[in-house]
């Protein structure tokens, strides 16, 4: 496996390291666009972690912060893998996801893992090629997420997408169902709320103020390497007998 500095290469982290500026960036700004301001100080580093946090609060024209913190680099296919806990409460989308779009030279490509507050016994996944949606979809799950600690993850193939929960395979788009991203792209985590066009989508924003969704590992192995990643060591039933044992 290529050095993780390297742009494009394949990488694990586990963030007990703290922020590493070479490495990663953290969103500190606010744009016209539906989304919230980004604020740096919202994203909080512990020893086995990184927590994104959510606030009611002005920032400009905005009346929420969010947090948002981006991979450097550009990664084509491969596999990406996230060990998380979103958080809960109506109107927040917790978010691992892959974007690309004319800010990089290139149309809009991306391909989501999202969670709704609102309803975390499932989650959602989409992918949009050259800014088209590919469909919606609402992946149900055996437990909250925001109390477990579970690994997602999908394989971005140059014809086919394919979304896990644990390992286990939950669904497959194709080319033939639309076409597949192509353009490398950002690999970002975030917490958001939106404005109330989203409403009717993400939930009205009545969540618990400063709430946040939890990070332990990302992994990218690019395809064609071999190298370490989130699932090698994960172990759900593990994690979550030790969460009920505090």
């Amino acid at each position: 496996m290529a050095s993780d500095a390297a742009e494009g290469a394949s990488f694990i982290h586990n963030f007990g390291d703290g922020h590493d500026p070479t490495r990663w960036y953290k969103a500190n700004m606010t744009y016209p666009s539906p989304h919230p301001a980004w604020l740096a100080r919202h994203i909080h580093f512990f020893d086995d972690r990184v927590e994104l946090e959510l606030r009611r609060m002005r920032v400009g024209a905005k009346k929420l912060a969010g947090a948002e913190y981006q991979r450097r680099g550009l990664y084509s296919f491969g596999r990406v893998e996230v060990v998380m806990t979103p958080a809960p409460g109506s109107g927040t989308v917790s978010a691992l996801f892959t974007h690309t779009s004319e800010q990089f030279g290139a149309q809009h490509d991306e391909i989501d893992i999202e969670f709704l507050g609102k309803d975390l016994n499932m989650v959602t996944a989409n992918y949009f090629t050259d800014g088209e949606p590919y469909r919606y979809l609402e992946i149900p799950l055996p437990f909250d997420a925001s109390k477990e600690v579970h690994l997602y993850a999908f394989d971005w193939e140059p014809d086919r997408i394919r979304w896990y929960v644990d390992g286990e395979l939950m669904h497959t788009a194709t080319h033939d169902d639309h076409p597949i991203p192509q353009h490398p792209s950002r690999i970002i985590i975030q917490l958001w709320s939106g404005q109330e066009e989203q409403f009717q989508w993400h939930g009205l924003p009545t969540f618990e103020d400063g709430t946040r969704a939890a990070y332990y590992c990302i992994s990218y192995l690019k395809a064609g390497d071999t190298g370490p990643q989130c699932s090698d060591t994960f172990d759900p039933v593990a994690a979550n007998a030790g969460r009920a044992a505090n």
